[in-house]
């Protein structure tokens, strides 16, 4: 490949490390090459910031932060140069409301994050489950109209089964979409309502305007549904070969290695580096 790169920007989970794998040697190596070269590097994940986004550069031990960080799918954008977060677009309350009411035929969990912990209608195995994976605090509303108290950045439904979140969940979703918020799949049993200005792919845009870097200048690496637009709008993607075929087809190039087996790592020194 010629073409030498502004930023490399990437998502986290089933990215850059698989579900139970932890982040890999080769994916070190790889990001603090590029670091060593002066490209920018990014995280682009669906996570709050507050959710030990920040700690992950120290966590894999780069020797160096991130120089932007983006959480909530395009929701905000830590800028590490000039120490600013930058909010954009949360869902509204009368929208909150409207989205968890109309979707309550589903009898789904909703979730959503509030500053240092997450929210939920009630307590089930899911929420458990979800709290004890990303370690954070999980709460229960003692009234439903608590979901929609303030503006938040998504709304997240989990189910038990792939099979339930497409014969359930997501056809309800799709009928109840309008102008102002869209429903996407950022796993097989993980669906998320988010403002439809806001994705990845806008957030990078806004760093890099930010910056004078043009969106031709970003490669980008992503999985999920949440991740297309930001693979879309970059001059070159790559999809990890565990990712969803959604991914794979709009992607420049699929990488040899699942996640798991630092993919990330391996296809940028075999094709890039």
């Amino acid at each position: 490949m010629e073409k030498e790169y502004k930023i490399v920007v990437a998502d986290i989970d089933r990215t850059l490390r698989d579900k139970n794998d932890e982040f890999g040697a080769i994916n070190r190596k790889a990001f603090q090459e590029l670091h060593k070269r002066s490209v920018k590097l990014g995280l682009a994940s669906g996570r709050p910031l507050w959710q030990k986004l920040m700690e992950h550069a120290e966590e894999w031990q780069l020797g160096f932060q991130f120089d932007f960080i983006i959480g909530l799918n395009g929701g905000e954008v830590y800028d590490n140069e000039t120490k600013e977060t930058i909010k954009l677009n949360p869902l509204q309350p009368d929208t909150i409301k409207e989205i968890i009411t109309k979707m309550e035929p589903t009898q789904c969990n909703p979730f959503i994050y509030r500053e240092g912990y997450m929210l939920a209608r009630w307590d089930d195995e899911l929420l458990r489950a979800s709290a004890k994976r990303n370690n954070n605090e999980s709460r229960v509303v003692k009234d439903v109209s608590e979901f929609w108290e303030e503006p938040v950045g998504k709304i997240m439904y989990r189910t038990h089964s792939a099979e339930e979140m497409d014969a359930v969940v997501v056809p309800l979703a799709k009928t109840i979409e309008n102008d102002v918020f869209f429903s996407f799949k950022t796993r097989v049993d993980l669906l998320e309502f988010q403002d439809r200005r806001n994705s990845k792919g806008n957030a990078v845009k806004e760093y890099c305007a930010r910056h004078n870097i043009d969106m031709a200048d970003v490669m980008a690496f992503g999985d999920a549904e949440n991740d297309i637009e930001m693979m879309k709008m970059a001059g070159y993607s790559v999809c990890l070969c565990n990712g969803m075929q959604e991914n794979k087809e709009i992607a420049d190039a699929v990488t040899e290695y699942p996640a798991g087996e630092d993919g990330f790592g391996r296809w940028l020194f075999d094709h890039y580096l």
